[in-house]
This record gives structure tokens, sequence and C-alpha cells, in this order.
């Protein structure tokens, strides 16, 4: 497990990043092996797959209070905290049913600022799918030059990290991310929580880091979030001009859910298994 911090807004990741080059998204999933051996396949193991995906579902446990699945709408399907689309915002084949395809520059959704204020444990989690890179979630009131508030950069880098920037009330920065390559064209979820005193980042129902948060998540300039860009990339809503390097995302993003607790590690395992589809 990863336990990582840094000075604000300054990555330090192992290779640089790159200029993107490609803004057309390539929707190539990873084929899956073919079986070899029919014949040879062990029932008891089977069995046991099964109970344990039995065993998981019982994991779910309560839904969101809000839940943006993207079937071809931007719609809450939890609550009323609807979200709008900007741009070319297009719908496509998700993770559960449709999901969002957000492809660069000017094109993103708008989720209302009544959306992601918490004062105690919560979690943030969402799947994702590209062969790229760029901001999936944002939330704060600027960059650089004012106060960010608090919120969050829930970003993927273009080495396949996925990293979240992370601010509260105070004194509260920090950031952590995953280990590489999850920028390979596969669906994956990732979540971040916390649970008490302890912030974590959980990618595919894994712990990939964690960190020690204080200070609430209440956003007091009312700042909305953003699928698909974030405050300190250029020519994003609400940009001053400054930015740190990252950029508008280009892939898939489905079953955004915010939730008012910390799922348990058997929830997220469940729900990266894709048996707790919302």
């Amino acid at each position: 497990m990863l336990v990582l911090g840094c000075v604000r807004d300054e990555w330090n990741f192992p290779t640089p990043r790159d200029a993107v080059t490609d803004a057309t998204p390539t929707d190539a999933t990873p084929t899956e092996n073919d079986a070899t051996d029919n014949d040879a396949t062990d029932v008891g193991a089977a069995d046991d797959a099964t109970d344990i995906a039995a065993t998981d579902a019982t994991a779910c446990g309560e839904g969101p209070l809000t839940l943006y699945r993207g079937e071809g709408t931007t719609l809450d399907s939890a609550g009323d905290q609807h979200a709008t689309a900007t741009g070319e915002v297009a719908y496509v084949e998700g993770r559960f049913g449709q999901g969002f395809s957000i492809n660069g520059p000017r094109n993103f959704v708008t989720i209302p600022p009544t959306v992601g204020n918490f004062d105690g444990d919560f979690t943030i989690a969402l799947w994702f799918k590209t062969r790229y890179w760029g901001v999936m979630l944002g939330r704060r009131a600027g960059c650089w030059s004012v106060p960010p508030f608090t919120g969050q950069d829930f970003d993927l880098t273009p080495e396949g990290y996925v990293a979240v920037e992370v601010f509260t009330s105070g004194p509260g920065y920090f950031s952590v991310h995953s280990p590489p390559g999850f920028n390979d064209g596969a669906w994956h979820h990732a979540a971040m929580v916390r649970r008490g005193d302890v912030f974590e980042l959980v990618v595919d129902g894994s712990s990939t880091a964690t960190h020690a948060i204080s200070g609430d998540f209440v956003d007091p300039t009312q700042s909305p979030s953003y699928l698909g860009v974030g405050r300190c990339t250029p020519g994003a809503p609400g940009n001053n001009g400054t930015h740190d390097g990252r950029t508008w995302y280009t892939g898939a993003l489905d079953e955004v859910a915010y939730y008012n607790r910390a799922l348990s590690p058997d929830e997220l395992m469940a729900q990266a298994r894709g048996l707790c589809a919302p």
C-alpha cells in the first residue's frame, strides 16, 4: 500500500507528462483469453466461485445519495440533483447500460454545487474506461492564485495513475495516487473514501493509497463539480488563466456515485466485481 503526499500542485511521477497528440478516443476493450480446455473445468472450483459471488453480492449495502448513470441523460438517478451537459457529451456502452462519453476540450458535465458536501465520512465512486487521460471529476473554487477551498481533482495521468488531489476545510491538502497502467482501454472502478481520520484511494476493489485527513468537505463557495475537466485545466469553466498541467478527459465514465458514508472494503470489492450495479 502506498502512503503518499506532495506539495500543492507539484506532481512527481516517475515519468513526465506527455503532450496530448491525439484527441480521438480509441474505444477498445482488451480481448479476453479464449478457453483452451473446457473439459478440464473443476466443478468444485466453480461452486466455490458461485459461493464467493453470492457472498459478495450481499455486501452491496445501501445505495448512494446521488447517482449519475449516463443512461442517455444527466439526470440524478437517486434523487433530484440533476446535472447538465455542455458541448458534445455523448452516450456509449457503459459498464452497466450506457455511460458518458466525454472527449476532450469544451465537453463536460456540470454537477450542482449542492452535491459532494460532507462533514463526516463519505465515498465518491465512478467507473472509467480510456486509453488517454485527464480530469475525470473536479471540484475546486479556483486554481493557484485563489484559494481552492474544499474539493478534489480526481485525475488520470498519461502514465495511467489514478490520482486524487484533496482539499478540506483545513488544515487539509494532500494528494495520493495508484500504481500506473489504468488507461488500458478496460473498465476500472475507482473510489475515494473517508473513514474517520483516514482517506483511502481504492481502485478495482483494492486499496492503493491512504493518507491522514482532517477538516470537513463542505465548500463555502458553492462551486459545482465537473465530469471531464477541472478548474486548473486551460479553457475550463471558471478557470482564471492559470493551470497545473492537467488536461480535459477523453474517454468514458459511468455510475458516478456520492455516498454520505464510507463504503466497507467488502462493498468496494463487490462493486469492482460488477455485483452492485446501482
